[in-house]
């Protein structure tokens, strides 16, 4: 995990990345998505890292668009405005990384 000093987006993205394939790894997931943009090819780079060379990837890149791929983002921003906000989505949030 990286220490508490600041990040840009990109850093922040590939730990969130690399995390988030450790976890699923240990799921019963079968075609997780990740949200294309010009990081397509590091994301993939994470990936391989994360799974080992010789492991399939069960991973793909979507279009921004794909409305299910706005989920997660909302429930970031709940849980970051706090308050009211965070407490309606509490249920849904197993674990949290800082």
């Amino acid at each position: 995990m990286m220490s508490s000093r600041k990040v840009n987006e990109c850093q922040a993205r590939d730990v969130t990345l690399a995390a988030a394939v450790r976890d699923l790894a240990q799921m019963p997931a079968t075609n997780p998505i990740i949200e294309s943009c010009d990081q397509d090819h590091e994301d993939n780079r994470i990936i391989r890292d994360e799974l080992g060379a010789g492991a399939p990837s069960r991973y793909s890149h979507d279009r921004p668009g794909n409305p299910l791929l706005r989920l997660p983002d909302v429930h970031a921003w709940a849980r970051g405005r706090g308050g009211s906000m965070r407490a309606k989505i509490a249920h849904r949030i197993t674990v949290v990384r800082v």
